[in-house]
């Protein structure tokens, strides 16, 4: 794929709303990135939201085909689909990626791949056996420039050896996507066989960007309870409490290990917490030999933003704000491959516009710097890990390969 000509892109989810809509297209979309994609195809679940979808996304991507049904041979044998992108719901990733992967198109997946482990390394084999298929999995955490700012510190040595990392995070309320609130739209995102906990999701999204900045966990003990035993299930139209239903899942997780640096990791992760005056969703803190790194979720009312794959979270190094510390140590960070407006800046557009960017290198023979299948399985290791270790009161979980 050495040509100038522009990639074409199918995404299998590109509806009126969603991650396809509000993400994938606007981020495809920017100048900057319009000469290197287009968006030539989309599929949906009915033929109402297919047309709908086309006719919102048309207005953008002139000539857009829309395709719909549970199956989506279509988009993947569409000879105008270079790379299919998956952007449904994490149980429904595999079978969509089947399809792409059976047509020998390059593929952009959400996280996690498959809704297990053993369902992502089934994927990864059969990427290995059709060969040429250039898989990115969508873990835009190690996109943001904050992240990546922060790993040119790391692996300088500016705070010299890192000891331990220590994460307290939470998703509020107000999101209604975990227990103990959530709209019936979401429900299956309580069903641990669906891949799609806050653990699986929110954990896994931070565990891949702490992974990529301080390298990968030796084994894990983890210890998890129930703090709301009870559901409340919301309309999704009037937001009232429709009905309840008993918890059968665990809401917080108290997790840690040596990585494989040596440096220690201890991570807690709650669900979910209503949005109250001075609370903090993200507290994270890098303690190197020399100096420490520490990241606050910035106060913006109920938005989730100790997410770092979704919003910039504010860093300060040796308690002096990031860019002031970058600039009084004479350290140069530049991007000039995304042109970014102030008001595009800390965003998980941007985030998901680098993605594409990397992605590109890579598909015109370049190298670009992404997360990959491994990466995602890597991640969902130390997931599994957790959930193991919880269930069996807290022993520890081995991870060497």
């Amino acid at each position: 794929m050495a040509s100038n000509k522009p990639i074409n892109v199918g995404i299998v989810g590109l509806s009126t709303k969603g991650w396809g809509a509000v993400a994938h297209s606007p981020a495809l979309a920017h100048p900057s990135l319009r000469s290197t994609w287009n968006i030539t195809a989309l599929h949906t679940s009915s033929a109402e939201s297919a047309a709908a979808a086309k006719e919102i996304h048309s207005k953008t991507w002139p000539g857009i085909k829309a395709y719909h049904g549970e199956d989506s041979t279509a988009i993947s044998e569409d000879p105008n689909v270079d790379v299919v992108t998956i952007s449904v719901k994490a149980p429904s990733h595999k079978a969509a990626f089947d399809k792409a992967v059976a047509a020998g198109k390059d593929i952009f997946v959400e996280y996690p791949p498959g809704k297990s482990l053993e369902e992502s390394e089934e994927m990864r084999r059969q990427v290995q056996e059709k060969g040429n298929v250039r898989v990115i999995i969508g873990l835009q955490g190690r996109q943001n420039a904050t992240i990546r700012k922060v790993k040119q510190i790391i692996d300088a040595g500016k705070i010299g050896k890192i000891r331990s990392t220590t994460v307290l995070a939470s998703v509020p309320r107000e999101a209604r996507f975990w227990q103990p609130q959530i709209t019936e739209d979401v429900l299956y995102l309580l069903d641990k066989t669906n891949g799609a906990t806050m653990l699986n999701i929110c954990g896994g999204h931070h565990l891949d960007t702490l992974m990529y900045l301080l390298g990968p966990f030796t084994s894990v003990s983890a210890t998890a309870s129930t703090q709301y035993p009870e559901i409340s299930v919301l309309s999704k139209t009037t937001n009232e409490v429709i009905r309840t239903l008993p918890s059968d899942i665990s809401d917080h997780y108290t997790f840690s290990g040596p990585l494989k640096s040596g440096a220690h990791a201890t991570v807690v992760w709650r669900s979910t917490y209503p949005t109250t005056p001075g609370r903090t969703q993200l507290l994270w803190i890098i303690d190197g030999e020399t100096g420490s790194i520490k990241f606050e979720s910035a106060d913006l009312g109920p938005l989730p933003t100790g997410l770092t794959n979704m919003f910039n979270p504010i860093t300060t190094v040796n308690g002096q704000p990031l860019d002031e510390y970058l600039k009084t140590e004479g350290i140069q960070y530049s991007d000039p491959q995304l042109e970014l407006n102030d008001g595009e800046k800390g965003g998980f557009i941007e985030f998901v516009r680098r993605s594409w960017i990397e992605y590109g290198k890579s598909l015109r023979g370049g190298q670009g710097e992404f997360a990959t299948l491994d990466d995602a399985i890597e991640v969902q290791r130390v997931v599994d890990a957790i959930e193991r270790s919880a269930e069996r009161g807290g022993v520890a979980i081995a991870l060497n390969k």
